[in-house]
């Protein structure tokens, strides 16, 4: 575990969602996390209570605090709650002259559809944070608010994907659950080439932190030196066997089960 990830994004009360989510994957996959909280989120399996903003001063010295003293070989961006705070952890990320490779979970929406980063903070991802970007890993939701592609089939997701790609993510990865297919299908673009990752559907109501598990696998997995395509593969098979293997924790949706191994 000689890989050190720094993962920017909230402190979800359930465990399920944020970085504590990522900090579950990254001892799965074997690299070590080192999170920094932009915010604190009463929640639990049945939605968000509350939400209380970690200042952003604070949020530099964490960052500053670990860039100072770790070498970095990941950095992980999930839910960040405004245009300001966007532009900031921007600004951070440039000024530290992190060169390690950036993995951008554009949080726009919770599972329940219910906005959670206005439309001024979606324009912040396109023009400070998306073009910092080795990847993103926007679900077709977010893919539509950041390229304003309707996607209704895979035709459209490779639309939206050369869009998003043109804001200056080196990967864009769509990942498609809600696309009207047969198989559960995502979308890799690399500026040349689409790629498909296909895989059964799966039904399962312990789904919540799918997102921010994926893209942090991903990114775990390209610190340790494995390619794009095989660290979605990866991800792809380890997402399929963590909602299979359900857990009851709360009343409602259900958090994906991290105990089970790689």
């Amino acid at each position: 575990m000689n890989r050190t990830i720094l993962t920017i994004g909230p402190f979800d009360s359930s465990g399920a969602t944020g970085i504590i989510a990522d900090i579950k994957t990254f001892q799965t996959f074997r690299v070590y996390g080192a999170p920094v909280a932009t915010s604190v989120i009463a929640q639990n399996t049945q939605g968000i209570q509350a939400v209380f903003p970690v200042p952003m001063e604070f949020v530099g010295q964490q960052i500053e605090a670990i860039v100072s003293d770790m070498p970095l070989h990941g950095v992980k961006l999930g839910f960040l709650s405004s245009s300001s705070n966007i532009e900031i952890i921007a600004s951070l990320l440039n000024a530290l002259k992190i060169k390690a490779p950036i993995m951008l979970d554009p949080v726009i929406y919770n599972h329940e559809g219910q906005r959670l980063l206005q439309p001024d903070g979606v324009e912040a991802l396109k023009g400070k944070l998306i073009p910092l970007c080795f990847a993103i890993t926007p679900n077709t939701a977010e893919a539509k608010e950041l390229s304003g592609v309707e996607i209704t089939d895979i035709n459209s997701a490779k639309e939206a994907a050369k869009v998003i790609y043109q804001l200056g993510a080196k990967n864009v990865v769509i990942t498609g659950g809600d696309l009207k297919e047969v198989r559960a299908l995502d979308l890799w673009y690399d500026g040349s080439h689409f790629h498909i990752f296909e895989a059964p559907r799966i039904s399962s109501k312990n789904t919540l932190g799918l997102g921010a598990t994926f893209s942090s696998i991903i990114i775990a997995l390209i610190a340790r030196g494995l390619s794009m395509g095989e660290s979605i593969e990866k991800a792809k098979q380890y997402i399929a066997k963590a909602m299979q293997h359900p857990f009851q924790i709360g009343k409602g949706l259900g958090p994906l089960n991290h105990t089970i191994p790689m």
